[in-house]
């Protein structure tokens, strides 16, 4: 791996991880507002 791919591969991650954070955040309120 050289380093764009590396730096490819990090951006991706944290893409992922924002994207995975808001849907769980918007499922924990949903269950909220749904109790």
């Amino acid at each position: 791996m050289n380093g764009q791919t590396v730096r490819l591969v990090i951006s991706w991650l944290l893409v992922t991880v924002l994207l995975g954070y808001g849907v769980v955040q918007t499922l924990i309120t949903a269950a909220k507002l749904f109790q």
